[in-house]
């Protein structure tokens, strides 16, 4: 890759080796990495830092919880009952496993009811639940339905959902403009009863909400959230995960808050229960670094928009999942490359549904015996029922940090293989490291500056940028998070928001907070996360002391995704708003879709006029760059993902695809006051993926629309 070896510092020496001759000489003519120099663009220069350059993920390893072994057994007992929770519709509700969302490249191409009114926006009331008629359907002089809302197809011609006049200038004319987003559908809005022992496909008895938002006809349907869904493939390499980054790096054993929240390992019924020296459970605090998948999979299966009805605990989930056949009504290849020794067969040897074991058995094969092995019950739940929470956190966290996508025609380009990229390829490349300005907040060889790689070093990349912004004022935000403009931050918050204690889920505004009684103007431990922050690790210089008034800029912004296999994973941004790689590249080659100047525009909020990252500016980009750099990012498409192959392989799926007929009308299941499905069906594939079944590859968001 095009970097010295001080710029990846949690990577060893024996696993990077000296830079390649070949590559340098290719950096050197590309003008990236090893020069640091500065891309001018028409309106500006670019800040002056040196991002890591892009090079192989094969030389990085997954960050992995150093004390993991203090809770786990066996790492790949632990994988096996990773794998299955994570696709086991019986885990959710009403038959949504982790998968139902993430079984796209990790992430989701559903097109039919996969719209949110934008409940997040700060203005609430009837903006927040009010659905938006869509760009298709614009000349329409009624709102939705027809032409969006809940059940509604999304259409080529409802992209972008910000379509300007003149797609070169953020000022033009708006002609169509929603804060609708595009997203995945989960649960029906229902408040959980009571838990099924023994459930007829995943179904659990839950009352209807009459009033929900997501109705059609009085009928309700799959409610969407508020928020497009990232995928999973590679997000073990980010230091924190969702959007926002709320789940913390830091796993509680219970939930996404980590330290934040201060009463797990205190109060019993939000805690993991071990043995005292007495023979009674007791909370045990748990504290695992570097498990912000961890964290982040504890969210989903309590969420009554995703996964759950209202009102539904994790020891809920453990009755639930302990008295049933994993994957009981799926099916699983025996050629799976996690699940194959374990998948069912019927007497005349074909594939039956669910595994030849059950979730108590992995669950005593994968973890230590102190976390399962108690006789005791605490209000009639037995300890592997309370400290499900952790078996299910820390074996899913394990499983995805098996989905490595390192094999693209990239990561060969980088490992020696100069024929594995084509001239114009290799010419996006150099556009995304110079003139396009790409490589600001996709950096390394994750292609995201949220990564934990980056976190450790007080210098270019670690947890704080302290940066002069565009209107010329200093501030601090956090790094891998950034404001670029996607949509008024009005409509939401991103890591400006709190969390459910009152604390600022930005590092940055932590740190400000934190400077009061501080030990300096530098280094500050920030709480309630614990760790320690280096402020003037950026372009300042002298560094400007950090004060209690001190300016962030961290409201409305998101955290930087991956780009590896962004081909198969739109829509893109936060919001779903685009719908192909091309309106991307337009929406940065224009800077962004911000409305007013440099020193006040849309993404201002509070007493900030602007909150737009530094690095967001109009890039001038020729009609031949523009899809060179398209060119490039398909070249981050690792093939095994494209097809399913191991690790990316997988049980059967039963997958909601909205409700039959559209957005005017639906069918009623029987009496109960909601919709009836619409299903499709994936299906099982082995370690050797699609091919080896004759299925078709796996096509892009875009090609799925009509």
């Amino acid at each position: 890759m095009c970097s010295d070896n001080s710029e990846f510092p949690s990577v060893s020496h024996s696993k990077r080796g000296a830079l390649p001759m070949w590559i340098a000489i290719a950096c050197a003519a590309l003008g990236i990495g090893m020069t640091a120099q500065l891309a001018r663009t028409q309106s500006g220069t670019f800040p002056p830092d040196k991002p890591p350059a892009p090079g192989s993920l094969k030389i990085v390893p997954v960050p992995l919880p150093s004390n993991l072994s203090d809770f786990v057994a066996d790492q790949k007992a632990a994988i096996v009952l990773g794998k299955a929770l994570f696709w086991d519709e019986y885990a959710g509700s009403d038959g949504l496993a982790c998968a139902s969302c993430h079984f796209h490249a990790g992430a989701d191409n559903r097109v039919k009811n996969q719209l949110d009114p934008g409940l997040r926006n700060t203005l609430g009331g009837k903006v927040s639940q009010t659905f938006n008629i869509t760009a298709s359907n614009r000349s329409s002089k009624v709102g939705p339905p027809p032409g969006g809302g809940p059940n509604y197809t999304l259409k080529n011609a409802d992209f972008p959902f910000h379509q300007l006049a003149d797609p070169t200038d953020p000022n033009s004319h708006v002609n169509f403009d929603t804060d609708d987003v595009a997203s995945s559908q989960g649960v029906f809005d229902r408040d959980f009863s009571s838990d099924v022992k023994k459930p007829k496909k995943g179904q659990e008895a839950c009352a209807s909400d009459t009033k929900s938002v997501f109705a059609v006809g009085g009928r309700n349907v799959r409610q969407v959230e508020p928020r497009n869904t990232p995928t999973v493939i590679n997000s073990a390499f980010n230091f924190r995960n969702f959007w926002d980054g709320r789940a913390n790096n830091i796993f509680n054993g219970r939930n996404p808050w980590g330290p934040r929240d201060t009463t797990a390992g205190v109060d019993p019924d939000n805690s993991i229960l071990v043995e005292d020296a007495s023979g009674k459970l007791q909370p045990f605090p748990v504290a695992i670094p570097d498990a912000s998948l961890a964290s982040q999979s504890v969210g989903p299966p309590l969420s009554d928009l995703e996964m759950s009805c209202g009102g539904r605990l994790f020891e809920n989930i453990g009755q639930k999942l302990l008295s049933s056949t994993p994957l009981g009504g799926q099916t699983v290849d025996p050629t799976d490359s996690v699940l194959g020794l374990y998948a069912s067969t019927s007497k005349n040897g074909k594939a039956a549904q669910g595994l030849n074991t059950n979730y108590a058995a992995l669950i005593r094969s994968a973890f230590q015996p102190k976390f399962w092995s108690s006789s005791k019950s605490v209000k009639g739940d037995s300890q592997m029922v309370k400290n499900f929470s952790l078996f299910w956190g820390v074996s899913i966290m394990l499983y995805e940090a098996t989905l490595v996508s390192d094999d693209s025609p990239f990561d060969r380009y980088m490992d020696g293989n100069i024929s594995a990229l084509t001239t114009d390829q290799v010419h996006g490349l150099q556009v995304f490291s110079n003139n396009g300005g790409c490589i600001f907040c996709h950096k390394g060889a994750e292609f995201t500056g949220a990564a934990t790689s980056l976190k450790t070093a007080q210098a270019q990349g670690g947890m704080i940028e302290h940066m002069t912004m565009g209107d010329g004022t200093v501030s601090l935000y956090d790094s891998g998070f950034y404001n670029i403009g996607v949509r008024p931050t009005t409509e939401d918050q991103g890591a400006g928001a709190e969390d459910p204690f009152g604390n600022s889920l930005s590092w940055a505004r932590q740190a400000i907070k934190s400077s009061s009684s501080g030990p300096g103007d530098k280094m500050f431990n920030i709480l309630p996360d614990g760790f320690n922050v280096f402020t003037c690790n950026f372009q300042e210089t002298p560094c400007v002391s950090v004060t209690p008034d001190f300016r962030d800029s961290v409201d409305g912004s998101f955290k930087v995704p991956t780009l590896r296999n962004v081909e198969l994973t739109g829509p893109f941004f936060h919001n779903g708003g685009q719908a192909t790689l091309e309106q991307v590249v337009d929406f940065y080659n224009r800077g962004g879709d911000a409305q007013g100047n440099s020193m006040a525009n849309t993404t201002g909020y509070g007493k900030n006029p602007s909150n737009r990252a530094p690095a967001i500016q109009r890039l001038g980009l020729s009609d031949g760059d523009k899809a060179s750099l398209v060119a490039f990012m398909k070249a981050l498409t690792d093939d095994r993902v494209r097809w399913e192959k191991a690790p990316f392989d997988h049980p059967s799926l039963d997958i909601p695809n909205g409700h039959k007929f559209d957005e005017n009308k639906v069918i009623p299941a029987g009496s109960r006051g909601y919709a009836q499905d619409e299903m499709v069906t994936l299906p099982a594939v082995g370690a050797a993926g699609r091919a080896a079944k004759n299925l078709p590859a796996i096509t892009s968001f875009d090609a799925d629309l009509k």
